[in-house]
């Protein structure tokens, strides 16, 4: 592979001939797949990838808004090289700065051992798409060691992955303030053991968890409420019903320079922030405030420890 080989993130309006002329090649002319297949009219609202070997266009992909990795193409002349993978590579990494935690693909049946490779694991029935025969393929987005800003986080999912990072990767502090400690988000295997590494690594450590709704918690059973039977010392669990400064929202705070957040209006509009003291200070205070008021539900306790 030449030296003078880039692959990166490009915008339609931008590159619209190069990425046209690539999908062309590929698919209109070699593998006679019509245009209007090839070109559908949901490309200004794509992320688009671009390889490029010495200045001219030779590969190319897509992510849509919906998580759906496509018109993944390489000319034939430059196939072999590892250009494929380098294009798919970039393209999971846009959904993860999108903050995505599937992405699915229709992956034509001879490039199915690829995706696997990477990932991938197909899902139902072989069907045609273009005039070929086509395999639906997905994979989770994994966020594990991820440190960047995100906004737009969905939830419960990857919210709950983030806050398994926020715990994995705290020093001493994990604050969670969630109105009823949704299951979807929050009862899962990785954040409790990450929680519970972090609760056995030292006398300074500290796990405090505030909801405003404990019913479904004690009624379904949660994790979480476990981990704060057997370990209350440094796993404290308490309710506040209400109060005129927490209006829904949900907090994951790690020490003093990380924080996750949902407003309580929106599934789809929370921000990542694991490097941010300023952020995590700000909502550490009204944590603290929230917490003053707070109070250890009876239900919570067990009598069978």
């Amino acid at each position: 592979m030449s030296n003078n080989t880039g692959v990166r993130q490009v915008k339609w309006r931008d590159d619209e001939n190069a990425l046209s002329a690539v999908r062309t090649a590929v698919f209109v002319q070699e593998q006679g797949v019509p245009a209007a297949v090839t070109f559908d009219g949901k490309d200004d609202e794509a992320l688009h990838v671009l390889a490029d070997v010495d200045g001219q266009p030779v590969g190319c992909g897509r992510l849509t808004l919906d998580g759906k990795i496509g018109r993944m193409a390489v000319l034939k002349a430059y196939r072999g090289q590892g250009l494929g993978k380098r294009i798919l590579e970039a393209l999971l990494l846009a959904a993860r700065d999108q903050a995505m935690s599937r992405v699915y693909l229709h992956a034509q049946t001879h490039a199915t051992d690829f995706y696997a490779a990477a990932g991938f694991s197909a899902e139902g029935d072989q069907f045609e798409e273009g005039g070929l025969p086509h395999v639906k393929m997905s994979r989770t987005i994994v966020y594990t060691g991820f440190n960047q800003f995100i906004t737009g986080v969905h939830y419960p999912r990857p919210f709950d992955q983030l806050a398994a990072e926020l715990a994995r990767t705290a020093s001493r502090h994990i604050c969670i303030l969630s109105p009823q400690l949704d299951h979807a988000a929050f009862d899962n295997r990785e954040l409790s053991e990450a929680l519970s590494g972090l609760a056995r690594r030292g006398r300074q450590s500290m796990i405090r968890i505030l909801v405003s709704d404990s019913r479904s918690i004690v009624q379904r059973g949660h994790r979480l409420l476990e981990l704060a039977r057997r370990l209350p010392t440094s796993v404290k669990l308490q309710k506040l019903a209400e109060h005129p400064d927490w209006k829904g929202q949900t907090v994951v705070t790690r020490d003093r320079d990380g924080v996750l957040y949902k407003p309580g209006d929106s599934d789809h509009k929370g921000f990542y922030e694991p490097d941010s003291r300023a952020s995590t200070q700000k909502h550490l205070e009204l944590f603290e405030e929230l917490w003053r008021h707070s109070a250890t539900d009876i239900e919570f306790r067990s009598l069978s420890l």
